[in-house]
Protein backbone atom coordinates (compact mmCIF):
# COMPACT_ATOMS: atom_id res chain seq x y z
CA UNK A 1 0.00 0.00 0.00
CA UNK A 2 1.70 3.01 -1.13
CA UNK A 3 -1.00 5.66 0.27
CA UNK A 4 0.65 6.76 4.14
CA UNK A 5 3.24 9.14 2.76
CA UNK A 6 0.36 10.62 0.55
CA UNK A 7 -2.11 11.59 3.62
CA UNK A 8 0.73 13.13 5.37
CA UNK A 9 1.50 15.11 1.88
CA UNK A 10 -1.47 16.04 0.15
CA UNK A 11 -3.32 17.51 3.04
CA UNK A 12 -1.33 19.59 5.36
CA UNK A 13 -1.17 23.01 5.50
CA UNK A 14 1.09 25.83 6.51
CA UNK A 15 -0.40 27.15 10.09
CA UNK A 16 -1.09 30.85 10.75
CA UNK A 17 -4.10 31.33 13.11
CA UNK A 18 -5.00 31.94 16.89
CA UNK A 19 -5.77 29.63 19.87
CA UNK A 20 -5.55 29.74 24.00
CA UNK A 21 -4.42 27.20 26.54
CA UNK A 22 -7.15 27.15 29.30
CA UNK A 23 -7.27 24.49 32.44
CA UNK A 24 -9.51 23.08 35.05
CA UNK A 25 -9.82 20.45 37.41
CA UNK A 26 -12.92 19.04 39.75
CA UNK A 27 -13.61 16.42 41.93
CA UNK A 28 -16.85 15.40 40.27
CA UNK A 29 -18.06 12.30 39.51
CA UNK A 30 -15.70 10.58 36.56
CA UNK A 31 -18.16 10.90 33.58
CA UNK A 32 -19.39 14.64 34.33
CA UNK A 33 -15.51 15.65 35.06
CA UNK A 34 -14.97 14.51 31.95
CA UNK A 35 -17.54 16.12 29.79
CA UNK A 36 -16.81 19.35 31.43
CA UNK A 37 -12.83 19.40 30.89
CA UNK A 38 -13.93 19.39 27.43
CA UNK A 39 -16.45 21.70 27.18
CA UNK A 40 -15.03 24.12 29.31
CA UNK A 41 -11.95 24.70 26.78
CA UNK A 42 -14.39 25.88 24.17
CA UNK A 43 -14.72 29.20 26.17
CA UNK A 44 -12.79 31.74 24.97
CA UNK A 45 -11.28 34.29 27.81
CA UNK A 46 -11.94 32.09 30.49
CA UNK A 47 -8.26 32.41 32.56
CA UNK A 48 -5.89 29.25 32.93
CA UNK A 49 -5.83 30.21 36.80
CA UNK A 50 -9.23 29.78 37.49
CA UNK A 51 -10.47 26.79 38.93
CA UNK A 52 -14.27 24.87 38.43
CA UNK A 53 -15.60 24.28 42.07
CA UNK A 54 -14.95 20.98 43.80
CA UNK A 55 -19.20 19.99 43.72
CA UNK A 56 -21.38 21.18 41.01
CA UNK A 57 -25.01 20.35 41.58
CA UNK A 58 -26.64 22.10 38.92
CA UNK A 59 -26.31 25.26 36.41
CA UNK A 60 -27.40 27.81 38.79
CA UNK A 61 -24.50 26.67 41.36
CA UNK A 62 -22.32 27.14 38.49
CA UNK A 63 -22.92 30.68 37.64
CA UNK A 64 -23.15 31.34 41.76
CA UNK A 65 -19.21 30.58 41.69
CA UNK A 66 -18.24 33.15 39.57
CA UNK A 67 -18.78 31.80 35.92
CA UNK A 68 -21.46 34.51 35.19
CA UNK A 69 -18.43 35.25 32.51
CA UNK A 70 -18.13 32.06 30.81
CA UNK A 71 -22.07 31.77 30.77
CA UNK A 72 -22.34 35.23 29.18
CA UNK A 73 -20.41 34.14 25.87
CA UNK A 74 -22.91 31.64 25.31
CA UNK A 75 -24.77 34.58 23.07
CA UNK A 76 -22.03 35.31 21.03
CA UNK A 77 -21.74 31.70 20.04
CA UNK A 78 -19.93 29.45 22.95
CA UNK A 79 -22.17 27.83 25.29
CA UNK A 80 -21.53 27.01 28.72
CA UNK A 81 -19.98 24.14 30.16
CA UNK A 82 -23.22 22.45 31.47
CA UNK A 83 -25.24 22.84 28.44
CA UNK A 84 -22.30 22.14 25.68
CA UNK A 85 -21.78 18.63 27.79
CA UNK A 86 -25.34 17.98 28.15
CA UNK A 87 -25.65 18.77 24.11
CA UNK A 88 -23.04 16.55 23.07
CA UNK A 89 -24.22 13.70 25.69
CA UNK A 90 -27.71 13.85 23.52
CA UNK A 91 -26.19 14.68 20.55
CA UNK A 92 -25.62 11.63 18.06
CA UNK A 93 -22.96 10.32 15.73
CA UNK A 94 -23.12 12.07 12.36
CA UNK A 95 -22.93 9.24 10.27
CA UNK A 96 -23.74 11.19 6.71
CA UNK A 97 -20.97 13.62 7.11
CA UNK A 98 -18.15 10.83 8.44
CA UNK A 99 -19.47 8.40 5.92
CA UNK A 100 -18.49 11.87 3.54
CA UNK A 101 -15.05 12.28 4.60
CA UNK A 102 -14.26 8.76 4.54
CA UNK A 103 -15.38 8.48 0.80
CA UNK A 104 -13.14 11.40 0.03
CA UNK A 105 -10.33 10.03 1.59
CA UNK A 106 -10.71 6.68 -0.44
CA UNK A 107 -10.84 9.00 -3.52
CA UNK A 108 -7.61 10.74 -2.87
CA UNK A 109 -5.88 7.52 -1.98
CA UNK A 110 -7.64 5.66 -5.03
CA UNK A 111 -6.55 8.74 -7.09
CA UNK A 112 -2.91 8.17 -6.03
CA UNK A 113 -2.74 4.12 -6.58
CA UNK A 114 -4.65 4.25 -9.98
CA UNK A 115 -1.93 6.49 -11.68
CA UNK A 116 0.71 4.18 -11.13
CA UNK A 117 -1.67 1.22 -11.70
CA UNK A 118 -3.11 1.96 -14.89
CA UNK A 119 -2.40 -1.05 -17.04
CA UNK A 120 -3.62 -3.39 -14.30
CA UNK A 121 -7.12 -0.94 -14.30
CA UNK A 122 -7.97 -1.50 -17.75
CA UNK A 123 -6.62 -4.75 -18.40
CA UNK A 124 -10.14 -6.32 -19.04
CA UNK A 125 -10.43 -4.91 -22.68
CA UNK A 126 -9.61 -1.41 -21.94
CA UNK A 127 -12.36 -0.80 -19.47
CA UNK A 128 -12.17 -0.88 -15.44
CA UNK A 129 -14.15 -3.03 -13.47
CA UNK A 130 -15.22 -5.51 -16.64
CA UNK A 131 -16.02 -8.99 -14.56
CA UNK A 132 -16.09 -7.39 -11.67
CA UNK A 133 -17.93 -10.33 -9.25
CA UNK A 134 -15.53 -12.78 -11.19
CA UNK A 135 -12.03 -11.09 -10.98
CA UNK A 136 -13.57 -10.09 -7.22
CA UNK A 137 -14.01 -13.28 -5.85
CA UNK A 138 -11.05 -14.63 -7.83
CA UNK A 139 -8.72 -11.99 -5.97
CA UNK A 140 -10.40 -12.76 -2.35
CA UNK A 141 -9.36 -16.35 -2.92
CA UNK A 142 -6.30 -15.62 -4.02
CA UNK A 143 -5.88 -13.34 -0.48
CA UNK A 144 -7.09 -16.73 2.13
CA UNK A 145 -3.86 -18.03 0.56
CA UNK A 146 -1.62 -14.92 0.71
CA UNK A 147 1.04 -14.84 3.75
CA UNK A 148 2.01 -11.65 5.73
CA UNK A 149 4.32 -9.77 3.36
CA UNK A 150 2.07 -7.66 0.50
CA UNK A 151 5.20 -7.40 -1.26
CA UNK A 152 5.49 -3.23 -0.91
CA UNK A 153 9.12 -2.17 1.09
CA UNK A 154 8.69 -2.21 5.00
CA UNK A 155 7.96 1.12 5.53
CA UNK A 156 4.50 1.27 3.63
CA UNK A 157 3.49 -1.79 6.27
CA UNK A 158 4.85 -0.05 9.07
CA UNK A 159 4.30 3.58 8.59
CA UNK A 160 2.17 3.87 5.60
CA UNK A 161 -0.50 1.74 6.67
CA UNK A 162 -0.28 3.46 10.71
CA UNK A 163 -1.01 7.04 8.80
CA UNK A 164 -3.78 5.91 6.80
CA UNK A 165 -5.40 4.34 9.97
CA UNK A 166 -4.59 7.40 12.53
CA UNK A 167 -6.37 9.24 9.62
CA UNK A 168 -9.80 7.41 9.41
CA UNK A 169 -9.49 7.22 13.40
CA UNK A 170 -9.29 10.97 13.60
CA UNK A 171 -12.68 11.20 10.98
CA UNK A 172 -14.24 9.20 13.60
CA UNK A 173 -13.63 11.13 16.53
CA UNK A 174 -14.03 14.37 15.08
CA UNK A 175 -17.52 13.01 13.98
CA UNK A 176 -18.60 12.10 17.45
CA UNK A 177 -19.98 14.60 19.96
CA UNK A 178 -18.63 12.19 22.71
CA UNK A 179 -15.02 12.06 21.47
CA UNK A 180 -14.25 14.90 19.72
CA UNK A 181 -13.20 17.28 23.07
CA UNK A 182 -11.85 14.52 24.60
CA UNK A 183 -7.82 14.80 25.44
CA UNK A 184 -5.21 12.16 26.41
CA UNK A 185 -5.93 11.34 29.60
CA UNK A 186 -6.44 8.35 31.75
CA UNK A 187 -10.25 8.15 31.95
CA UNK A 188 -12.67 5.37 30.68
CA UNK A 189 -14.32 8.10 28.37
CA UNK A 190 -11.23 8.76 26.82
CA UNK A 191 -9.98 5.46 26.04
CA UNK A 192 -13.63 4.25 25.03
CA UNK A 193 -13.62 6.58 22.61
CA UNK A 194 -10.27 5.93 20.80
CA UNK A 195 -11.36 2.03 21.10
CA UNK A 196 -14.34 3.24 18.91
CA UNK A 197 -11.62 5.16 16.80
CA UNK A 198 -9.70 1.83 16.22
CA UNK A 199 -12.91 0.05 14.94
CA UNK A 200 -13.59 2.98 12.50
CA UNK A 201 -10.54 1.94 11.42
CA UNK A 202 -10.61 -1.06 11.53
CA UNK A 203 -13.27 -1.30 9.04
CA UNK A 204 -12.06 1.48 6.43
CA UNK A 205 -9.04 -0.76 6.31
CA UNK A 206 -10.19 -4.10 5.66
CA UNK A 207 -12.45 -2.06 2.99
CA UNK A 208 -9.78 -0.46 1.80
CA UNK A 209 -8.00 -4.10 1.13
CA UNK A 210 -10.53 -6.25 0.57
CA UNK A 211 -13.89 -4.46 0.11
CA UNK A 212 -15.55 -3.77 -3.45
CA UNK A 213 -14.03 -0.46 -4.00
CA UNK A 214 -10.59 -1.49 -2.95
CA UNK A 215 -6.98 -2.45 -3.92
CA UNK A 216 -8.18 -6.34 -5.03
CA UNK A 217 -11.30 -4.68 -7.08
CA UNK A 218 -9.56 -1.57 -8.51
CA UNK A 219 -5.92 -2.44 -9.03
CA UNK A 220 -7.00 -6.78 -9.35
CA UNK A 221 -4.93 -7.60 -7.08
CA UNK A 222 -5.06 -11.48 -6.90
CA UNK A 223 -7.28 -12.17 -10.31
CA UNK A 224 -5.96 -13.88 -13.62
CA UNK A 225 -4.30 -10.67 -15.02
CA UNK A 226 -2.26 -10.11 -12.03
CA UNK A 227 -1.84 -13.02 -10.15
CA UNK A 228 0.88 -13.86 -7.49
CA UNK A 229 4.68 -13.50 -8.18
CA UNK A 230 7.41 -14.46 -6.61
CA UNK A 231 10.15 -12.27 -4.53
CA UNK A 232 12.12 -11.86 -7.51
CA UNK A 233 9.24 -9.71 -9.33
CA UNK A 234 8.44 -12.72 -11.60
CA UNK A 235 5.34 -14.11 -12.93
CA UNK A 236 4.36 -17.26 -12.81
CA UNK A 237 4.34 -18.06 -8.83
CA UNK A 238 2.79 -21.56 -6.91
CA UNK A 239 5.04 -21.17 -3.60
CA UNK A 240 5.60 -18.43 -0.84
CA UNK A 241 3.96 -15.79 -3.15
CA UNK A 242 2.69 -12.27 -3.22
CA UNK A 243 -0.63 -10.62 -4.07
CA UNK A 244 -0.13 -6.96 -2.72
CA UNK A 245 -2.40 -7.21 -0.38
CA UNK A 246 -1.35 -9.22 2.74
CA UNK A 247 -2.18 -9.94 6.01
CA UNK A 248 -0.02 -7.23 7.14
CA UNK A 249 -2.42 -4.76 5.61
CA UNK A 250 -5.52 -5.88 7.75
CA UNK A 251 -3.36 -5.80 11.06
CA UNK A 252 -0.91 -3.23 11.23
CA UNK A 253 -3.67 -0.66 10.04
CA UNK A 254 -5.92 -0.30 12.99
CA UNK A 255 -3.43 -1.34 15.53
CA UNK A 256 -0.54 0.57 14.52
CA UNK A 257 -3.12 3.70 13.83
CA UNK A 258 -4.41 3.32 16.65
CA UNK A 259 -1.10 3.73 18.28
CA UNK A 260 -0.11 6.68 16.25
CA UNK A 261 -3.27 8.39 16.73
CA UNK A 262 -2.68 8.07 20.42
CA UNK A 263 1.22 9.84 20.42
CA UNK A 264 -0.60 12.53 18.67
CA UNK A 265 -2.73 13.25 21.29
CA UNK A 266 -0.37 12.68 23.77
CA UNK A 267 1.72 15.40 22.10
CA UNK A 268 -1.27 17.86 21.88
CA UNK A 269 -1.80 17.33 25.53
CA UNK A 270 1.92 17.50 26.98
CA UNK A 271 3.82 19.58 24.20
CA UNK A 272 1.18 21.53 22.46
CA UNK A 273 -0.49 22.50 25.47
CA UNK A 274 2.55 23.84 26.98
CA UNK A 275 3.83 25.86 23.81
CA UNK A 276 0.17 27.49 24.56
CA UNK A 277 0.94 28.58 28.01
CA UNK A 278 4.31 29.99 27.08
CA UNK A 279 3.45 31.85 24.06
CA UNK A 280 0.68 34.03 22.36
CA UNK A 281 2.63 33.90 19.09
CA UNK A 282 -0.12 32.56 17.17
CA UNK A 283 2.30 31.26 14.37
CA UNK A 284 4.26 29.15 16.78
CA UNK A 285 1.00 27.95 18.32
CA UNK A 286 -0.45 27.15 14.95
CA UNK A 287 3.03 25.19 13.77
CA UNK A 288 3.69 23.48 16.64
CA UNK A 289 -0.27 22.37 16.30
CA UNK A 290 0.42 21.03 12.74
CA UNK A 291 3.99 19.71 13.20
CA UNK A 292 3.28 17.56 15.91
CA UNK A 293 -0.21 16.37 14.95
CA UNK A 294 0.19 16.31 11.14
CA UNK A 295 -2.27 13.48 10.38
CA UNK A 296 -5.11 15.27 12.87
CA UNK A 297 -4.20 18.43 10.55
CA UNK A 298 -5.26 16.00 7.67
CA UNK A 299 -8.29 15.01 9.12
CA UNK A 300 -9.28 18.48 10.18
CA UNK A 301 -9.18 19.77 6.38
CA UNK A 302 -11.41 16.73 5.82
CA UNK A 303 -13.90 17.82 8.35
CA UNK A 304 -13.69 21.28 7.16
CA UNK A 305 -11.90 22.98 9.83
CA UNK A 306 -8.02 25.25 9.95
CA UNK A 307 -5.67 22.50 10.16
CA UNK A 308 -4.17 23.40 13.16
CA UNK A 309 -8.16 23.63 14.64
CA UNK A 310 -8.69 21.92 18.34
CA UNK A 311 -12.42 20.96 19.06
CA UNK A 312 -11.08 20.73 22.61
CA UNK A 313 -10.11 24.17 23.35
CA UNK A 314 -10.85 26.28 20.11
CA UNK A 315 -14.01 28.35 20.83
CA UNK A 316 -13.59 30.76 18.05
CA UNK A 317 -11.05 30.18 14.99
CA UNK A 318 -9.00 33.16 13.26
CA UNK A 319 -8.80 33.06 9.48
CA UNK A 320 -5.41 33.00 8.25
CA UNK A 321 -6.40 35.68 5.64
CA UNK A 322 -8.22 38.14 6.95
CA UNK A 323 -7.15 38.05 11.19
CA UNK A 324 -10.78 38.31 11.69
CA UNK A 325 -12.79 35.45 14.09
CA UNK A 326 -15.09 32.82 13.02
CA UNK A 327 -17.25 30.81 14.83
CA UNK A 328 -16.35 27.28 13.29
CA UNK A 329 -19.51 26.23 13.57
CA UNK A 330 -19.98 28.42 10.33
CA UNK A 331 -16.86 27.53 8.46
CA UNK A 332 -17.52 23.38 8.49
CA UNK A 333 -20.14 23.92 5.28
CA UNK A 334 -19.50 26.81 2.35
CA UNK A 335 -23.10 26.30 1.84
CA UNK A 336 -23.95 28.21 5.22
CA UNK A 337 -21.63 31.23 4.03
CA UNK A 338 -23.40 34.49 5.23
CA UNK A 339 -25.46 36.26 2.08
CA UNK A 340 -22.73 39.31 2.85
CA UNK A 341 -20.22 37.15 1.94
CA UNK A 342 -19.26 35.88 -1.98
CA UNK A 343 -21.36 32.74 -2.96
CA UNK A 344 -19.37 29.79 -2.89
CA UNK A 345 -21.15 26.44 -3.15
CA UNK A 346 -19.23 25.67 -6.45
CA UNK A 347 -18.22 27.64 -9.98
CA UNK A 348 -18.60 27.34 -13.87
CA UNK A 349 -15.57 27.77 -16.17
CA UNK A 350 -15.17 27.93 -19.69
CA UNK A 351 -11.92 28.40 -21.44
CA UNK A 352 -9.25 27.96 -23.92
CA UNK A 353 -7.51 24.54 -24.15
CA UNK A 354 -4.48 23.39 -26.21
CA UNK A 355 -3.28 19.62 -26.05
CA UNK A 356 0.36 19.09 -26.89
CA UNK A 357 2.19 16.01 -28.07
CA UNK A 358 1.01 12.59 -27.69
CA UNK A 359 3.96 10.32 -25.53
CA UNK A 360 3.26 6.75 -25.99
CA UNK A 361 4.86 4.27 -24.13
CA UNK A 362 5.42 0.37 -23.38
CA UNK A 363 2.20 -0.22 -20.25
CA UNK A 364 5.06 -2.19 -18.20
CA UNK A 365 8.09 -1.37 -19.17
CA UNK A 366 7.24 2.22 -19.56
CA UNK A 367 9.57 2.47 -22.79
CA UNK A 368 9.05 4.90 -25.68
CA UNK A 369 7.13 3.09 -28.48
CA UNK A 370 5.88 4.79 -31.45
CA UNK A 371 2.23 5.90 -31.16
CA UNK A 372 -0.57 4.40 -33.18
CA UNK A 373 -1.79 6.34 -36.26
CA UNK A 374 -5.03 7.97 -34.05
CA UNK A 375 -2.65 9.06 -31.82
CA UNK A 376 0.07 10.68 -33.82
CA UNK A 377 -2.94 12.88 -35.67
CA UNK A 378 -4.49 13.07 -31.78
CA UNK A 379 -2.04 15.73 -30.82
CA UNK A 380 -1.16 19.65 -30.91
CA UNK A 381 -4.70 20.40 -31.18
CA UNK A 382 -6.90 23.24 -29.52
CA UNK A 383 -10.58 24.14 -28.90
CA UNK A 384 -12.61 24.52 -25.94
CA UNK A 385 -12.88 23.21 -22.62
CA UNK A 386 -15.20 23.57 -19.83
CA UNK A 387 -15.73 22.41 -15.82
CA UNK A 388 -18.87 22.51 -13.42
CA UNK A 389 -17.50 22.34 -9.63
CA UNK A 390 -19.83 21.29 -6.77
CA UNK A 391 -18.58 22.41 -3.53
CA UNK A 392 -19.35 19.69 -0.80
CA UNK A 393 -16.80 20.21 2.05
CA UNK A 394 -14.68 23.25 2.94
CA UNK A 395 -11.60 21.91 0.64
CA UNK A 396 -13.24 20.20 -1.52
CA UNK A 397 -15.74 20.03 -4.65
CA UNK A 398 -16.94 17.17 -7.00
CA UNK A 399 -16.65 17.98 -10.84
CA UNK A 400 -17.34 17.79 -14.07
CA UNK A 401 -15.23 18.33 -17.23
CA UNK A 402 -15.96 18.10 -20.89
CA UNK A 403 -13.73 19.50 -23.84
CA UNK A 404 -13.49 19.37 -27.21
CA UNK A 405 -10.05 19.82 -29.51
CA UNK A 406 -9.36 20.51 -33.13
CA UNK A 407 -6.64 20.40 -35.37
CA UNK A 408 -4.95 16.38 -36.92
CA UNK A 409 -8.20 14.68 -35.49
CA UNK A 410 -11.16 15.17 -33.35
CA UNK A 411 -11.31 14.44 -29.52
CA UNK A 412 -13.91 14.64 -27.36
CA UNK A 413 -13.12 14.38 -23.37
CA UNK A 414 -16.04 13.20 -20.49
CA UNK A 415 -14.51 13.61 -17.34
CA UNK A 416 -15.66 13.33 -13.86
CA UNK A 417 -13.34 13.27 -10.53
CA UNK A 418 -12.50 15.48 -7.50
CA UNK A 419 -11.08 18.57 -6.80
CA UNK A 420 -9.28 20.22 -3.65
CA UNK A 421 -8.31 23.67 -2.91
CA UNK A 422 -8.24 26.61 -0.83
CA UNK A 423 -8.48 30.12 -0.89
CA UNK A 424 -5.25 32.49 0.21
CA UNK A 425 -6.59 36.09 -0.46
CA UNK A 426 -6.93 36.40 -4.04
CA UNK A 427 -5.64 33.15 -5.41
CA UNK A 428 -7.47 29.82 -4.75
CA UNK A 429 -4.81 27.01 -5.98
CA UNK A 430 -6.02 23.62 -6.86
CA UNK A 431 -5.74 20.26 -7.88
CA UNK A 432 -7.85 17.48 -8.84
CA UNK A 433 -7.95 13.46 -10.64
CA UNK A 434 -10.37 12.22 -13.04
CA UNK A 435 -11.92 9.40 -14.94
CA UNK A 436 -13.92 9.14 -18.25
CA UNK A 437 -13.69 8.49 -21.77
CA UNK A 438 -11.49 10.10 -24.24
CA UNK A 439 -13.38 9.96 -28.27
CA UNK A 440 -10.79 10.63 -31.15
CA UNK A 441 -11.97 10.50 -34.40
CA UNK A 442 -9.45 11.06 -37.39
CA UNK A 443 -7.79 10.46 -41.09
CA UNK A 444 -4.94 8.91 -40.93
CA UNK A 445 -2.50 6.98 -43.40
CA UNK A 446 -4.32 3.79 -42.82
CA UNK A 447 -7.76 5.85 -43.56
CA UNK A 448 -10.53 7.22 -40.82
CA UNK A 449 -10.35 5.89 -37.35
CA UNK A 450 -12.22 6.52 -34.31
CA UNK A 451 -11.91 5.00 -30.52
CA UNK A 452 -13.21 5.59 -27.39
CA UNK A 453 -10.77 4.97 -24.54
CA UNK A 454 -11.20 5.17 -21.10
CA UNK A 455 -8.77 7.98 -19.01
CA UNK A 456 -7.40 9.48 -16.38
CA UNK A 457 -6.60 13.11 -15.36
CA UNK A 458 -4.27 14.59 -12.80
CA UNK A 459 -4.28 18.23 -13.11
CA UNK A 460 -3.12 21.30 -11.41
CA UNK A 461 -4.30 25.11 -11.41
CA UNK A 462 -4.98 28.33 -10.10
CA UNK A 463 -7.76 30.65 -9.55
CA UNK A 464 -7.42 34.69 -9.18
CA UNK A 465 -9.96 36.58 -8.26
CA UNK A 466 -10.60 39.59 -10.67
CA UNK A 467 -14.07 40.37 -9.31
CA UNK A 468 -16.55 38.93 -6.53
CA UNK A 469 -18.00 36.51 -8.35
CA UNK A 470 -15.21 36.20 -11.50
CA UNK A 471 -12.09 34.76 -11.86
CA UNK A 472 -9.13 33.75 -14.01
CA UNK A 473 -8.38 30.06 -13.82
CA UNK A 474 -5.24 28.78 -15.42
CA UNK A 475 -4.81 25.04 -15.41
CA UNK A 476 -2.08 22.12 -16.72
CA UNK A 477 -3.76 18.55 -16.86
CA UNK A 478 -1.68 15.30 -17.70
CA UNK A 479 -4.15 13.04 -20.08
CA UNK A 480 -3.59 8.91 -20.18
CA UNK A 481 -5.40 7.38 -22.75
CA UNK A 482 -4.74 4.44 -25.21
CA UNK A 483 -5.15 0.45 -25.14
CA UNK A 484 -3.81 -0.84 -21.87
CA UNK A 485 -2.94 -4.38 -23.56
CA UNK A 486 -0.45 -2.07 -25.99
CA UNK A 487 0.56 0.88 -24.92
CA UNK A 488 -0.25 4.04 -22.99
CA UNK A 489 -0.63 7.78 -24.44
CA UNK A 490 0.20 10.60 -22.75
CA UNK A 491 -0.80 14.53 -23.63
CA UNK A 492 -0.37 17.69 -21.51
CA UNK A 493 -3.33 19.98 -21.80
CA UNK A 494 -3.36 23.69 -21.16
CA UNK A 495 -6.79 25.79 -20.08
CA UNK A 496 -7.30 28.79 -19.51
CA UNK A 497 -10.64 30.87 -19.13
CA UNK A 498 -13.18 32.54 -16.97
CA UNK A 499 -14.64 30.71 -13.44
CA UNK A 500 -17.98 32.37 -12.51
CA UNK A 501 -18.95 31.59 -8.72
CA UNK A 502 -22.80 30.65 -7.87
Amino acid sequence: MRTGILTAAVLLWAAIGFSQSLASRCDLDRSLEDRLVASQNTIPGFAASQQWPKCVLDHDVLLGQGLHEAASHSSSGALDPVIAAREAENEGFHWRRALTESLTFLLIEQAYVVHPDFYWVVSENGVPFNHYWRDYTQSLSTWTHSGWNDGDPNWFGYVGHPIQGALTGFIQIQNDPKSERQVFSRTRSYWKSRLKAAAWNAVYSTQWNLGPLSEVTVEKYGTKDRGPWTYAGTYPCTHHCLTGVGQIDIVMTPLGGTGWLIGEDFLDEKVVRWVEESTRNPLLIDTVRVGLNPIRAGANMLHGQHPWYRASRDGLEMSPFTGQKKDPKNVVATSEAPNSQAPNHGNVFLGYSHTGTSHCQGPLSGATVACDPLSSVSQKLSGWDTSVEKMYLRYFGVIADFSGQYGGATQSNYLVGLRGGASMGRLRPFAHFMVGAVRAHGDTSAGTHSDTSFAEDLGLGVDFRLARLFSWRSQIDSLKTGSALEFERRNVRLSSGLAVRF
